[in-house]
């Protein structure tokens, strides 16, 4: 997809009759259009959304292919998705006239949308040739939760979506693939907010789509499968709790039973019901806000079924999904992982061991660091493999608590107050051991009731123990920013001729005196560091104006 990126030819103008500029859309193909339903009703002059799509055909240009003449087109049978009463929807699709010669049509592709970075070319009003926004997506909003949030990019500063970006790709910036359409922008002062409707939403309203969709479902087949039958409704709160990040919780860990189960059937369930596409338009669309087993929409954003897969197929859908190109490595997934994850069926690989170790281990080792939410199936108890992965837990536990140690030692000699230490590492090996040995016994007892809690509780610690060092380093950050502060006050007075005036002095004094001759309060810091920037402006404003000092 990179060798065009930025210079796509697949983006097009749509003009109304009188030749007015109402949008933008991208050429499927060699003779589709998607765009915006309400672009569509503009351009052929409803001043409201249509029920059914107009009659009459609106001009498409392809602007990166100037050669070519501008075509009309008309909506597709099936293709007509105008906004709902609550603003879901407003999709059209197009047919040109005429064929595009080369077939040089964009490609749709489901990716993890968290914090990705994607650019739109459109065409407000006081650029008619376009112009590209760039943009960071956020969490999801707008009717019916099915938009993303677009917030201004540090990349195409004062530059925002607008009038005239609505049907506009939202163009993921590493990958060059479509991963969503501009429907809106708030027009509030200063805001640069809109938002796009994400690939998966586009196919739930337009299956007509999947034809120009590349890369695979965000949702393996076996776990799509929702019968009528009854689930677990504790399974389900929890499921639904745990991507809804209610609790600071970062692995859950649930034994499913087989495929026929409650258990089972209640994490099909959430799956389908997260899934923006999957998601049946009879489940009220508010309704995750009611019911506190409903996981919210596009909160999952990958689910897989291990079952009788191997390892590195399992790494290399995950590297699919979140769009590498690149086969999978010695560390099999890097940082790949998307931002929640849900693996099921992990005691039935071809390789659960290995699956382990490669594939569920790495990612779990780096979920409190990066705020992943993993949820890890067993169709059976699976004691060993469990075992095996909380002794990676543990042990990765072990090492982020010396980390924090150590910088929290360090930072005492500058920075008093600093958050308590709570180790808990030591203590959970020594649990871990006995629950190793009431493995290897014939009656083990309750050694499920102890291993669930102990996954919970050294999943709590580990979340825990990576705040800590998140605070220790914001602590840290704060102090340096302080001192770099008073230097440069510091310096302004110097070059101000204020070296001698006594007061700045002693206020400079106080200020240099907490943050170097030993650990300070950083709140008192930063009130002695501004009082004294107080008042090298002030004095400064004095000599400008022709007072003494």
């Amino acid at each position: 997809m990179r060798e065009n990126h930025g210079r796509q030819p697949w983006v097009v103008r749509i003009r109304g009759g009188n030749g007015v500029i109402l949008g933008s859309g991208t050429l499927l193909g060699d003779r589709h259009v998607l765009t915006c339903a309400h672009v569509v009703d503009r351009a052929v002059g409803r001043a409201t959304a249509g029920a059914t799509p107009p009659a009459d055909r609106v001009q498409v240009e392809l602007v990166r292919l100037p050669r070519l003449s501008a075509r009309s087109a008309g909506v597709v049978t099936g293709g007509w998705v105008p906004a709902g009463k609550e603003g879901q929807g407003d999709i059209a699709l197009l047919e040109l006239s005429d064929p595009v010669p080369g077939r040089p049509g964009a490609e749709l592709r489901r990716l993890p949308l968290w914090e990705k970075h994607v650019y739109a070319f459109g065409f407000p009003k006081e650029f008619r040739d376009g112009e590209t926004v760039h943009a960071v997506l956020h969490g999801g909003t707008g009717p019916a939760n099915e938009w993303m949030q677009m917030d201004p990019s540090p990349a195409s500063p004062g530059l925002r979506v607008r009038s005239g970006f609505s049907g506009a790709a939202a163009v993921d910036n590493e990958t060059g693939y479509v991963v969503g359409m501009v429907v809106s922008y708030y027009s509030g002062p200063a805001s640069g907010r809109s938002f796009m409707i994400p690939v998966e939403t586009l196919l739930h309203h337009l299956p007509l789509l999947q034809t120009w969709v590349v890369g695979d479902s965000s949702v393996d087949r076996e776990l799509t499968s929702v019968g009528g039958g009854r689930e677990d409704g504790e399974v389900a709160r929890r499921t639904a709790d745990f991507f809804a990040r209610r609790f600071a919780q970062n692995v859950l860990v649930v034994v499913t039973g087989p495929p026929t189960s409650a258990s089972s059937a209640t994490v099909r369930r959430a799956v389908v019901l997260a899934n923006r596409q999957l998601r049946p338009s009879s489940v009220d669309p508010a309704a995750a806000e009611r019911d506190p087993s409903l996981p919210p929409l596009g909160s999952i954003d990958l689910a897989l079924d291990a079952a009788g897969k191997p390892p590195r197929e399992l790494a290399a859908r995950i590297l699919g999904f979140v769009g590498s190109t690149g086969p999978p490595a010695g560390d099999l997934l890097g940082d790949a992982a998307p931002r929640s994850l849900l693996i099921d069926g992990v005691d039935e690989s071809s390789d659960p061991e290995a699956l382990v170790d490669d594939v569920v281990g790495p990612i779990v080792d780096r979920a409190a660091d990066r705020d992943l939410r993993i949820l890890v199936g067993f169709r059976s108890p699976a004691v060993g493999l469990r075992l095996a992965l909380l002794a990676r837990r543990i042990t990765g536990l072990h090492d982020a608590e010396h980390l924090a140690r150590e910088h929290r030692r360090r930072l005492e000699a500058r920075v008093r107050g600093l958050p308590p230490e709570k180790p808990r590492a030591t203590l959970l090996r020594i649990r871990l051991s006995a629950l190793r040995a009431a493995a290897r016994e014939p009656d083990p007892g309750p050694l499920l009731e102890h291993l669930a809690a102990m996954e919970q509780g050294t999943d709590r610690a580990l979340h825990e123990a990576t705040a800590l060092r998140r605070e220790l380093t914001a602590r840290a950050a704060e102090h340096q920013q302080l001192r770099g502060l008073l230097d440069a006050h510091r310096a302004r007075a110097v070059a101000g001729g204020l070296t001698e005036h006594r007061g700045i002095g002693r206020s400079y004094r106080q200020a240099h005196d907490l943050l170097w001759a030993g650990p300070c309060d950083l709140t008192e810091a930063a009130d002695a560091v501004h009082a004294y920037a107080e008042a090298v402006r002030g004095a400064l404003d004095d000599r400008r104006e022709g007072a003494t000092s």
